[in-house]
């Protein structure tokens, strides 16, 4: 069984709770959602979730729909592929292999973000609330730093591939003392209300592009088209504000101008980003 937080997930109503739902960008996708999906969802404690996108139960009906995206499950992992194949690889969260994998075995104390939650205290691990869930990275990051980490993701798309990537996780020897320390919720953040019960509130917001021309990665391509941007990234940090016991991290492109124009107490730069600390 899971050794993340899924309790009452069959009694939550994907289409209200998430703010997105309605957009057009979810109708990008369509779900493939056949008896192994059917399966996985039961396995996930997800089986009544109303997906906001299209849904077929077999290939033919799935040929015939015009959606950009699929979410189906391929090789026992449920994932999100473009249609496009010059859009890259298929969205999998997955914790034991690839960058996050060789990273959570490194030293993560040396991590920016790692860093940034620590701060001068080497001794405690905070308890953290990570606002902005998404894939997962740097929930997985803290836990692997020893933190108690609570992960809100709020789009159900993104939900179920990182519900799938902890429930393949929990599965696996070495990382399951790990996921332990996860404990995932389908939440919004706006909305959230445990104020005081964390030390470090942290946010990663998905922000507009600066120009036309700036770069994204190609799986960064595949959230914009299908999830959206954060629009309500004022209301969430002013939460984030309400809710931590000590600070708020908020993660910016290193170049870019201070969340709401408001400087940080301090902030931890690397290459391409940085990482905003307001003491509260």
């Amino acid at each position: 069984m899971c050794s993340y937080n899924t309790t009452d997930v069959n009694n939550l109503d994907f289409k209200q709770n998430d703010k997105s739902s309605t957009d057009d960008h979810l109708m990008n996708a369509v779900c493939l959602r056949d008896g192994d999906f059917e399966q996985r969802l039961i396995a996930l404690g997800c089986a009544e979730v109303v997906l906001p996108c299209g849904v077929v139960d077999n290939l033919e009906a799935l040929d015939a729909h015009s959606a950009h995206y699929v979410l189906s499950i391929e090789n026992d992992r449920i994932q999100l592929a473009p249609r496009d194949k010059s859009m890259g690889n298929p969205v999998v969260v997955d914790f034991s292999s690839g960058t996050i994998g060789f990273r959570g075995r490194q030293n993560v104390r040396q991590e920016l973000l790692v860093k940034a939650v620590l701060g001068r205290d080497k001794k405690t691990t905070p308890k953290v609330l990570d606002m902005t869930g998404g894939l997962g990275r740097d929930s997985f990051i803290l836990a692997c730093a020893g933190c108690a980490v609570t992960t809100l993701e709020r789009n159900p798309l993104v939900f179920l591939l990182l519900s799938d990537g902890l429930y393949r996780a929990a599965m696996d020897v070495e990382l399951q003392l790990i996921v332990q320390k996860i404990d995932l919720q389908f939440s919004d953040a706006v909305v959230a209300s445990d104020a005081g019960n964390y030390d470090v509130v942290y946010m990663d917001p998905m922000f507009p592009e600066r120009t036309k021309s700036a770069l994204v990665k190609k799986e960064m391509r595949v959230f914009r088209d299908v999830v959206g941007e954060d629009t309500d990234v004022n209301q969430l940090f002013e939460q984030a504000r309400n809710v931590a016991g000590k600070k708020v991290i908020v993660k910016r492109p290193r170049k870019s101008a201070f969340i709401k124009d408001k400087k940080p107490t301090y902030s931890v730069e690397g290459r391409s980003s940085r990482f905003d600390v307001y003491q509260v």
